[in-house]
């Protein structure tokens, strides 16, 4: 269970309270993002909202902790900062540790490599004065349709999420650096739905749920888990939808999931932080003017992504409408500064740079659990490949490549067939025309799929491969010197259900696509586990 205050830390979290106006109180509520901010609009907006705290997007390191110093030392009350810190800080802290994503811990399934990404992330967060990662997902990938989840959820078993999980909240949380969060509750990934451009429903009956995503929570809680992020998410069996699924308010609106559910009966006494308000699984449901209001109403400390200035007007003047009470404000800005105290906050909101010998740890950490990760889902005899030094190879990525969304093309790959001294060739999705004029001309072929979650909103699926490309799909009957990777969803397989030959990475960091050149070129073997059930065409009746 969440670990008690000190006298101290309790001390602090009164005095404070105790001497903020009710205007000051909402701000703790709030938590923007900005995308490039720069330091001075950030302390502008400090000036018109006392905010509670902020969220980060890649940068330098070094960067961010000079913003952040000038911004805590501006504010009165120590900020809490966060990030998406799903695989490690490189997705905030551009140099820190790069790590597999979370479907490929559940692959390499070991502990201590898990540990040792929750401590190699919380230390080098804290360095550059981030306090609050919003992760783990411990979702159950349920529908390998689901565009929320996928590679960013361990697996589909409930035990393995539990067991990978736990220790990884423990790590991220240990020392008291870093906070942890359990996303999204009550889970996603049932239906197919992405919570970004529509409501998304978790339909699964309660005795369901409850041995499945309740145990999940449960484990969280247990685990002293310091905060949970409920997902723009119902839940309608538990809140009397059972005929009317659609009808349901989201977590992220309703009382009965956040507090009759997870705080009274799961026991979760921490800070509750909603998912992105701008989605449009909360939007479609609330007049704007009331979307903070009726979501901090019905149990949410933390108002994830406002328009800060607009919305903490609309707070208050939902106080003087009676929509937001004065005492429910209050309760939320209290647990707000207890998790500030917990990360010592008022001490320190910065901690010291991991040594070189950390660094080494956690880079070696990454790179084996890409390597414990990679999967064969179809065998053909290969991996490996019998390639002689000076063998002409031709790379071919597959996917929606957009550097906004941090989705790059695979150039490590190259570089590590390069390094080994193959002749490389690259194509980014060809046309039939570009793949048949280059396939023939080279002694292998690697057809590199890369689909993840938000490359393309509401949808997982490999939609590369117009009427004008689709040749790579089938290129492998007329030449058997190609092999395919899925970087990314391993759901492939069922999309090309005649392929020879498929292996998994869940993911295309640099330490996967490192992984996967070593598996094919046959310098280590493919150890990983498959951690979702794949799916497969059965002969069943039409149900109506």
């Amino acid at each position: 269970m969440l670990k008690p205050l000190t006298s101290e830390q309790n001390q602090w979290v009164e005095t404070t309270i105790g001497n903020m106006t009710l205007e000051q109180q909402v701000g703790q509520l709030l938590c923007p993002v900005i995308p490039h901010f720069q330091t001075d609009d950030w302390l502008r907006l400090l000036q018109q909202v006392p905010l509670g705290a902020l969220f980060i997007r890649s940068m330098p390191g070094a960067a961010i902790r000079e913003m952040l110093t000038t911004i805590q030392d501006s504010s009165p009350v120590p900020l809490l900062v966060a990030g998406d810190l799903e695989h490690g800080a490189s997705a905030v802290a551009d140099e820190s540790t790069i790590f597999p994503w979370p479907m490929a811990a559940g692959a390499a399934d070991n502990l201590d490599l898990i540990s040792e990404m929750g401590r190699a992330t919380a230390a080098e967060a804290r360095y550059c004065g981030l306090h609050w990662n919003f992760g783990p997902v411990v979702d159950l990938n349920l529908n390998f349709n689901n565009p929320i989840t996928n590679i960013r959820s361990m697996s589909d078993d409930p035990d393995r999420i539990v067991r990978l999980s736990v220790p990884l909240i423990k790590s991220l949380q240990a020392g008291d650096h870093l906070a942890a969060t359990a996303k999204h509750f009550p889970g996603d990934g049932v239906d197919d739905r992405d919570h970004h451009i529509a409501g998304s429903v978790n339909s699964l009956p309660m005795a369901q749920w409850k041995e499945t995503y309740g145990r999940v929570f449960q484990a969280a809680i247990d685990a002293g888990v310091m905060s949970i992020m409920p997902g723009h998410i119902s839940l309608p069996d538990y809140q009397g939808y059972r005929q009317n699924p659609d009808d349901a308010p989201p977590a992220t609106l309703s009382r009965d999931l956040l507090i009759k559910l997870l705080r009274e009966e799961m026991g979760f006494d921490g800070l509750i932080v909603s998912d992105a308000s701008s989605m449009n699984g909360l939007t479609t449901r609330v007049p704007t003017a009331e979307r903070a209001a009726r979501s901090i109403a019905a149990g949410i400390d933390m108002y994830l992504f406002p328009d800060s200035l607009q919305e903490f007007n609309y707070l208050l003047a939902s106080l003087e409408e009676g929509i937001l009470s004065a005492e429910r404000v209050r309760d939320a800005a209290r647990r707000v500064l207890e998790l500030k105290a917990r990360l010592h906050l008022p001490e320190d909101p910065f901690g010291p740079p991991p040594s070189e010998t950390d660094k080494t740890t956690f880079r070696q950490a990454a790179q084996e659990m890409a390597d414990r990760s990679v999967t064969i889902l179809r065998s053909d005899g290969r991996p490996p490949l019998a390639l002689q030094t000076g063998a002409r190879v031709l790379t071919v990525s597959v996917g929606e490549i957009n550097q906004m969304r941090g989705v790059e093309d695979l150039d490590v790959f190259d570089d590590e067939l390069r390094e080994r001294g193959f002749s490389v060739n690259h194509l980014l999705n060809p046309n039939n025309g570009e793949l048949r004029a280059e396939v023939a001309e080279h002694d292998a072929v690697f057809i590199n799929v890369y689909t993840i979650p938000f490359a393309v909103f509401g949808t997982v699926r490999t939609v590369i491969g117009h009427f004008n490309s689709w040749n790579w799909r089938s290129i492998f009957v007329d030449c058997p010197h190609v092999v395919y990777t899925a970087f990314g969803s391993p759901y492939l397989l069922y999309e090309m259900p005649h392929v020879p030959n498929l292996i998994a990475t869940y993911g295309a960091t640099d330490v996967q696509q490192k992984a996967a050149v070593k598996v094919w070129l046959g310098e280590i073997k493919p150890s990983g586990t498959c951690p979702v059930s794949l799916p497969k065409t059965t002969i069943r009746p039409f149900v109506e």
